[in-house]
């Protein structure tokens, strides 16, 4: 975090040289949403339970990664404040889980990480510009701001796939399945994005494809955009003028059970694969596609069967028509060394 060395991770695919301080912030205002989207609907024994005896439960992740947050943000409020500042020493690494987990509650745990990233999002926002290059020191290390906040995204969002994986290997969350890519859609900006042959899927989105606008879109987290051709002919069929692309979506994809998706939802899509992460918010750009003009019917608040999903790209890989999507894919064992750790944080490797 010395912001010499730009913090990256071959596991999750951070790179801090994707980030801008605005994108951290729209994350960090993001954090208690997507936890409450991803675990409050699941029974307490499956975000409770761990899914290898050295991995901790999904509400275990929670905890530690509203702890991490506030952490980082004295330290980088200390920072902001005065270059070259002293920082106190972190507290030590967490154990390995050990005993019986103990039994959390989700409401909590999310409005726990809610408050740590509005937290931290307002502290980031309110910043001088000129701020951001300010280093603190601990012992022999520097640590500079920007690069603290950026460390502090890849801590949550790493342990975001952690839970995502761990909630699969227990049978929790969105079910298996499988589908079928039925169009990938590119634009110069703007909708309706138009059906290509065939696309590289990058950690930035697809080749060939441009945001117009891009105070809302385009940032790691929105990688892609995923959307259903069965919810797209359903609205056809109720006499709406809406086709594969019109909506914006990156991949049409088509025999997923749309309804059953969530955060942390992974998707082999030919050889790339994805992890979902928020569900997209409707724009007035798409009123021509609704008879009525009320675009905000595939708003996740009112109809989440309906919901576009903006996911990271974990893999990159190639996409095209006729491809496999298939819905959490097998996984390594989720015990194995080494999982859910991301390079530069602490702690040990089996842990958070």
């Amino acid at each position: 975090m010395d912001g010499r060395t730009s913090e990256t991770c071959a596991e999750c695919g951070f790179d801090a040289r994707d980030w801008t301080v605005q994108d951290a912030v729209s994350l960090l205002d993001a954090l208690g949403l997507w936890w409450q989207l991803a675990t409050s609907d699941l029974p307490a024994t499956a975000v409770n339970r761990r899914p290898g005896p050295t991995v901790w439960s999904a509400l275990e992740y929670g905890v530690h990664s509203a702890l991490v947050t506030a952490v980082l943000r004295a330290g980088i409020e200390t920072i902001l404040a005065r270059d070259g500042s002293t920082l106190p020493a972190p507290p030590a690494a967490e154990p390995t889980p050990s005993g019986a987990p103990p039994e959390l509650d989700a409401r909590t745990v999310a409005g726990d990480l809610e408050r740590e990233g509005h937290a931290l999002a307002a502290l980031a926002r309110g910043a001088a510009p000129e701020a951001w290059a300010h280093a603190g020191h601990v012992g022999d290390h520097t640590v500079q701001a920007e690069a603290a906040l950026f460390h502090a995204v890849h801590d949550a969002t790493h342990h975001w796939m952690d839970v995502g994986r761990g909630l699969a290997a227990l049978g929790a969350g969105a079910p298996a399945a499988a589908g079928r890519v039925t169009h990938v859609n590119v634009s110069n900006g703007g909708v309706p994005k138009r059906p290509i042959d065939r696309g590289s899927l990058g950690r930035r989105g697809l080749d060939g494809d441009h945001q117009a606008e891009r105070r809302h879109h385009g940032r790691p987290f929105q990688a892609v955009c995923v959307w259903s051709a069965d919810v797209i002919d359903a609205l056809a069929r109720a006499g709406h003028p809406i086709a594969p692309g019109s909506a914006g979506e990156n991949l049409t994809l088509s025999g997923v059970d749309w309804a059953t998706l969530r955060p942390g939802t992974r998707l082999r899509v030919g050889s790339a694969l994805t992890e979902l992460s928020f569900p997209a918010t409707p724009c007035a750009k798409q009123t021509r596609w609704f008879a009525d003009g009320d675009f905000r019917r595939i708003g996740h608040d009112r109809n989440p069967q309906w919901t576009r999903w903006y996911g990271w790209v974990r893999e990159p890989g190639v996409v095209q028509p006729g491809d496999a999507v298939v819905v959490q894919p097998g996984d390594p064992d989720p015990s194995a060394e080494g999982r859910g750790t991301a390079t530069g944080r602490a702690g040990r490797a089996s842990g958070p």
